[in-house]
């Protein structure tokens, strides 16, 4: 079945195959499980039956959550959501790259806006085994950011098992730059003492930061007690990881917007990498970033991530990639003398 809906999917414009997805997903009409204990692990007081996940940005409102979670993933991360409805920015803003399995995509968090999510959020009270990240970013003409992510924490934790500070995405004019080490101490002191749930927080960040930038968070996740994890990581506004083969559209390379798929996978691995050892293992990673296959996420596993995420696969594999990848991480780790995901966790990085 999926076959002929990825045929119909894959000659429609990239946007709106989405909107087709994701309408499919409210019909709950799969149900895929893959379960076994190796794949089991235990994260802020948390059990999670798998380490996929999927991406903030797939499920922006939060409205098909109990269908995408019967493809078989452990947990969704759904959003980002912000204040208020929000357009994104203009269309065309989506671009396939197929010769790579790739996307470039400069969306800007176009989403309902906070009062419609949390009305699907809701609906989903009596949810059983479904456990849910929410991410939250600020609206692109807001002044007073701070004054966005205090009311979206605070609205938002009663519904989400963790939430996840998005500073980091590139389509939003200067919100990268509240990662910067001049800005992101004050931010999360400013934030987290709203965390009146006592939420994990985690924060997501940029594949492109500066090594200055990197080694502050890092050492804000051991001196300090603002965050329960990292998000590593977004997408990248670098282009060189495209140009070792033609491109039958090459002018796509020169859109602007954040690169996903597995071209991104190379250089997410090595700040991941580097977080853990910068760490010390001490915080929980998510892993995101190029993973197509089973030996992707081990490798995201092997450097340091306890959890992974997932979204450009799904488009280009389709929903199958979620049981696949879980039946091959299984063998992997069995194969390698594993008895679970925590125990491979940073088994590649040297301190």
């Amino acid at each position: 079945m999926y076959k002929f809906f990825s045929q119909i999917i894959n000659i429609v414009p990239p946007e709106m195959a989405h909107f087709i997805f994701l309408e499919f997903m409210k019909l709950e009409l799969l149900n895929k499980k893959y379960l076994s204990e190796r794949l089991n692990i235990k994260i802020w007081n948390r059990n999670f039956l798998n380490p996929i996940g999927l991406a903030a940005g797939f499920d922006k409102n939060g409205e098909a959550i109990s269908g995408l979670m019967k493809l078989g993933f452990g947990f969704l991360e759904v959003g980002t959501v912000t204040l208020r409805e929000q357009n994104g920015n203009p269309k065309p803003r989506v671009f396939r790259i197929p010769e790579y399995k790739s996307i470039i995509q400069r969306l800007g968090f176009n989403n309902s806006g906070m009062d419609k999510f949390l009305l699907n959020m809701k609906a989903l009270e009596k949810r059983s085994n479904k456990i849910l990240g929410i991410n939250i970013g600020k609206n692109s003409t807001t002044e007073n950011y701070i004054s966005d992510y205090k009311q979206l924490l605070n609205s938002c934790s009663p519904h989400a098992d963790y939430l996840v500070l998005n500073i980091s995405s590139p389509n939003t004019p200067g919100l990268r730059e509240i990662q910067k080490k001049k800005n992101l101490r004050s931010f999360l002191e400013k934030i987290i003492k709203h965390n009146v749930n006592k939420k994990p927080i985690l924060l997501k960040i940029s594949p492109d930061l500066i090594k200055e930038d990197l080694e502050n968070i890092c050492e804000i996740c051991l001196e300090d007690n603002f965050l329960d994890g990292l998000i590593v990581s977004n997408t990248t506004i670098k282009r060189e990881m495209l140009t070792d083969k033609p491109i039958r559209n090459p002018w796509k390379i020169n859109e602007s917007g954040g690169l996903s798929g597995p071209p991104l996978k190379k250089l997410s691995n090595k700040i991941l990498g580097e977080v853990y050892k910068k760490t010390k293992g001490k915080i929980p990673l998510i892993g995101v970033g190029g993973i197509t296959s089973a030996e992707d996420a081990y490798e995201k596993i092997s450097y340091g991530a306890s959890l992974i995420q997932l979204y450009t696969a799904i488009v280009y594999n389709g929903p199958n990639v979620i049981l696949n990848i879980l039946k091959g991480l299984d063998f992997i780790l069995q194969q390698k003398g594993f008895k679970n995901i925590k125990s491979a966790v940073g088994n590649k990085i040297n301190y």
